[in-house]
């Protein structure tokens, strides 16, 4: 039976009052904002994916910019405090998402946040990378006071747990942005589009060992998938508008969205219309992450992964009493907020 979670888990009280103050850990507040690891496959940055393509289909040459749009959203978010910026392959090569990072870093004016390389491939899993060693080293010097957004293929976090298995324990949260359901929770999604580009979910698929170990040694963690990750779009119209308020930022992001606005929006020739566009998926679970109140309360779900030939793995609920159920959202209540602040820090 699946049952709303409780919202207590999320709640702004005490937790996230707490001073951080570790020796040589260089993170030092008190009632200040709350301590994020964001690990991304940021490819935002279309001209890169034009050269190496997508990593898991290289002949498919269209950069997917919702880890970009996520990075921007959370870098300009007065309630939370980036740590630091982990990347791997996914929406293509780890260095083509280390170069689009590395540029929103600079359009944000915010190069004093660390960004760390991780896995080229799947067969890094378990092995150290920049990227395990700053989760690692930042988790465990603040025990109970650092969340993690995890919105790539799970190589980074893996890896990371592998090599201290006691950093589950010790990290505050893990926000899991992956996954399409099937079964009971399944909904037509973005990603069950993609049947004609060899997978259904690009984060579970590319790296489906790591997605596996990450549910079986985890422990409890909000989950935020496809389905409530394609509840808003941008149009072509918004798309104008950032053009129109002629920032830096605001014209480098509506460079990079030109291509996907038009990819997704169907209707060349009409009036644009404001239900077709693009879904920036991972800024949708950012904002839901930040505020729950954005979405509907979330339900308990014992998650497993299951294989269809039609799409690879997904993610199905299950009856099994020895998985721990985990909060799921799957519904955005605000939409129109959510899309405000995007295009809010993109200018």
């Amino acid at each position: 039976m699946l049952v709303p979670f409780g919202m207590a888990l999320f709640a702004a009280g005490p937790a996230w009052e707490e001073n951080v103050s570790e020796p040589g850990s260089g993170v030092e507040r008190k009632g200040g904002p709350r301590l994020v690891i964001i690990d991304d496959d940021v490819g935002m940055l279309w001209k890169g994916v034009l050269k190496d393509g997508v990593y898991q289909v290289p002949w498919f040459k269209v950069t997917d910019p919702d880890g970009g749009i996520q990075l921007i959203y959370a870098l300009r978010e007065p309630k939370i405090k980036v740590l630091g910026i982990t990347c791997a392959m996914g929406c293509s090569s780890t260095d083509v998402c280390m170069k689009s990072a590395r540029k929103i870093l600079e359009l944000t004016g915010r190069t004093d946040v660390p960004l760390l390389k991780g896995a080229d491939n799947p067969d890094q899993l378990g092995r150290p990378t920049e990227a395990s060693d700053f989760i690692i080293k930042t988790v465990m010097g603040n025990p109970g006071k650092v969340e993690i957004i995890a919105t790539a293929p799970l190589t980074n976090i893996a890896s990371a747990m592998m090599l201290e298995p006691r950093l589950a324990r010790n990290w505050k949260r893990l926000h899991l942005f992956t996954g399409d359901f099937i079964g009971a929770l399944g909904e037509p999604s973005d990603g069950a589009k993609g049947a004609s580009f060899g997978y259904k979910d690009m984060n579970i698929n590319v790296d489906p060992e790591a997605c596996r170990y990450v549910l079986e040694h985890g422990g409890v963690f909000p989950v935020y998938p496809n389905e409530i990750m394609d509840d808003l779009v941008i149009t072509r119209l918004d798309r104008m508008l950032l053009k129109k308020a002629d920032t830096p930022l605001s014209r480098w992001v509506a460079d990079e969205l030109r291509i996907m606005t038009f990819f997704y929006d169907s209707s060349a020739g009409e009036k644009l219309a404001e239900d077709r566009g693009w879904p920036p998926h991972g800024a949708i679970g950012q904002a839901v992450a930040i505020d729950p109140q954005l979405a509907e309360p979330p339900l308990e779900v014992r998650i497993e992964m299951a294989y269809r030939d039609s799409g690879g793995w997904y993610f199905m609920a299950s009856d099994d009493p020895s998985i721990p159920p985990r909060p799921v959202f799957l519904k955005v209540k605000d939409p129109g907020t959510i899309k405000q602040g995007i295009m809010e820090r993109c200018k």
